[in-house]
């Protein structure tokens, strides 16, 4: 049987030039559509910070960071705040505003049923006229959870309102700009998993990183408040960043099974993404039926966050001790990953963080970066092997002087045909004349160059109608097995045997001929492959023997 064996591309590399590609557009594309203040701040105390000097009902010290149940602060208005606008981020349900009684804000209502009991992170935005010197300023804050105390008022600062936002947004921006990043690098390893799986230079695991990464970045890009900054609402993306952040585990640990299926046990990781499956299902389903929604579910979110974390690192872990260089990017990677994810889950739950989901942020970064130098380093790797492969193959299947098939291949596609009932064979066989008498007198490079000759001037003719052999020093065989072909072979036999030329040593001058005999198996005879390569071997010697005694 002849050996068919995958091409070596040469355009492997310059696929990774198309990845770089598709990320630079994606970047300026971001770049040109991202929304941001062209704003520029008048000076550096446009505003100040205004959360302290609040009092709680009964006139006590009032924490903005935990508040639960319901909770009115409140303070007096001076001189100084007035024809300012307050603005503050509020983590609660239902927030009013108050001068001297009359409310000023209320935000806006939204649905319970989709969005839950809060609608996450909310800017209010609230002007304090020139006439409320002296009078009561109140902000009246609303827990749904009751003794939950996750509700929060930060980032609270009293001044001009163009300067603060743009102030926020710029603080804020880089944030977004790492987790939009993350989100593209996500789009462009999945634009790319169909071209490089087609030329087999990668497998699946792009596919799940790529899944993984865009999830992640989705996540970031919209819980890090820059868009609720710019455009107000907050209810969609606070929807959408906890639906995407329930959706992370599963991808992730796929990537890692099929990536390094020798560190991470498949089976673990199966069931881990099964449980992580069954917990978004029901997160989902209590959120939109009112039962519970993702906030007070959210701590069995972090649970499955925290168990994979800790199996990721413990198989990374591991992994370094049985080969501390293997997979070295991969390794610090992982652990960046896993140490900044566990922070800020803790951070979170101590209520001791100020930029949401900062640790996770920098850590989905440098995982990426790791596992993209990762799999470029294996890639190279891959490419390098398959070269030396497919060399080895040549070496084993082709001939070394004319890179036509050797021996071993047409013994292999003798036993194939032999075992296949094939209706069809057309079986030539070639014995190159006067080799002898050229290496004797023109010496044995001539006699390779002659050969060399024969063997280009066969394949250009006779190769794009069936499979053109080598079989020994003088010898050439032709197979074909596409019906009613012989008519062509035969065309193509005459301009073959045109076109030989003759092979000189400058004193000497042999042309070059070839003796020919060929046999036809198809639905009028009964014989095999051996019949038919005696008969034509047999029409050879005679046509040999013919332009010997014409010679003579």
């Amino acid at each position: 049987m002849e050996k068919t064996h995958p091409k070596i591309n040469t355009a492997h590399i310059p696929i990774w030039g198309y990845f770089i590609l598709i990320f630079t557009v994606m970047m300026m594309l971001i770049g040109a559509t991202i929304p941001i203040s062209n704003h520029e701040s008048k000076s550096d105390d446009s505003y100040t910070d205004f959360s302290t000097g609040w009092l709680n009902y009964d006139n006590s010290k009032a924490s903005l960071s935990h508040m639960s149940s319901d909770t009115m602060i409140h303070r007096t208005i001076q001189e100084s705040d007035c024809d300012k606008t307050l603005f503050f981020f509020a983590k609660t349900s239902n927030i009013k505003v108050f001068i001297d009684g009359i409310c000023q804000y209320t935000n806006p209502t939204f649905s319970q049923q989709l969005f839950g009991k809060t609608p996450g992170a909310l800017f209010v935005q609230v002007f304090i006229p020139a006439q409320s010197v002296g009078k009561v300023l109140a902000i009246e804050v609303e827990n749904p959870y009751m003794n939950d105390d996750s509700a929060k008022l930060s980032d609270m600062y009293l001044g001009d309102i163009t300067d603060i936002v743009q102030s926020e947004q710029q603080r804020k921006f880089p944030a977004f700009c790492l987790s939009f990043i993350t989100m593209a690098l996500g789009i462009a390893m999945l634009l790319l998993f169909i071209p490089l799986a087609h030329q087999q230079i990668i497998g699946r695991e792009l596919l799940f990183l790529g899944a993984a990464t865009f999830v992640s970045g989705l996540f970031l890009t919209t819980d890090c408040r820059y868009l609720q900054l710019v455009y107000g609402n907050a209810h969609i993306y606070h929807m959408v960043a906890e639906t995407a952040m329930q959706l992370i585990i599963p991808p992730f640990l796929l990537f890692l099974c099929h990536m390094y299926d020798n560190t991470y046990s498949k089976k673990i990781s199966t069931i881990l993404c099964f449980i992580c499956e069954l917990t978004f299902a029901g997160c989902f389903i209590c959120e939109i039926s009112g039962i519970r929604d993702y906030h007070q579910t959210l701590i069995l979110t972090h649970i499955m966050f925290a168990i994979s974390m800790i199996f990721i690192l413990i198989s990374t872990v591991k992994g370094i001790i049985q080969g501390p260089l293997k997979n070295l990017y991969h390794n610090l990677g992982c652990i960046m990953l896993c140490v900044l994810s566990l922070t800020d889950i803790i951070v979170l739950w101590r209520g001791t963080g100020r930029e949401t989901s900062y640790y996770v942020r920098l850590g989905v970064l440098i995982f990426v970066t790791m596992e993209i130098v990762q799999i470029v380093k294996k890639v190279l790797i891959a490419y390098q092997r398959n070269i030396k492969n497919e060399l080895l193959s040549r070496l084993a299947y082709h001939d070394g002087l004319t890179d036509l098939l050797n021996r071993t291949s047409y013994m292999e596609k003798v036993k194939e045909l032999e075992n296949d009932e094939v209706p069809y064979i057309l079986f030539a066989i070639y014995d190159v004349n006067n080799l002898k008498k050229v290496n004797d007198t023109m010496g044995h490079q001539k006699g390779d160059e002659m050969i060399k000759r024969v063997a280009d001037v066969f394949n250009a003719s006779l190769g794009k109608y069936g499979q053109c052999y080598r079989i020994g020093g003088d010898e050439f065989v032709f197979i074909s097995t596409t019906p009613g072909i012989e008519d062509k072979f035969l065309q193509a036999n005459d301009h073959l045997i045109a076109n030989f030329g003759s092979i000189s040593d400058g004193d000497n001058l042999v042309p070059i001929t070839v003796a020919m005999g060929y046999y036809v198996l198809d639905e009028n005879n009964s014989m095999d492959i051996n019949d038919i390569i005696r008969e034509a071997d047999s029409l050879m010697y005679e046509k040999k023997r013919t332009m010997k005694h014409r010679t003579s």
